[in-house]
């Protein structure tokens, strides 16, 4: 499954050495319209393929959570995340 905000992928292993992707600072939205935070990280599997996105939530983006990608809308054009 091909993501065009997460194309860019990097075969790293763990999430200290994963680099930021394009959809970083995208919004993120829930499925009813609520913006719920901003995207972070794409963490890949071993064969570089997108698994999880990680969304900075709550005040200051202090707490943030994975996301599977599966289960993500891209929209380049307004640079938004819509959970599905």
């Amino acid at each position: 499954m091909t993501h065009p905000a997460l194309d860019n992928r990097s075969a790293a292993s763990s999430s200290a050495a994963a680099a930021p992707k394009r959809c970083a600072g995208y919004i993120v939205y829930d499925p009813l319209g609520q913006k719920i935070g901003s995207a972070g990280e794409v963490f890949v599997n071993r064969e570089g393929e997108p698994e999880c996105i990680r969304v900075r939530v709550g005040l200051f983006g202090m707490k943030s959570v994975l996301i599977p990608v599966q289960f993500v809308e891209t929209d380049e054009e307004k640079r938004t995340l819509a959970l599905q």
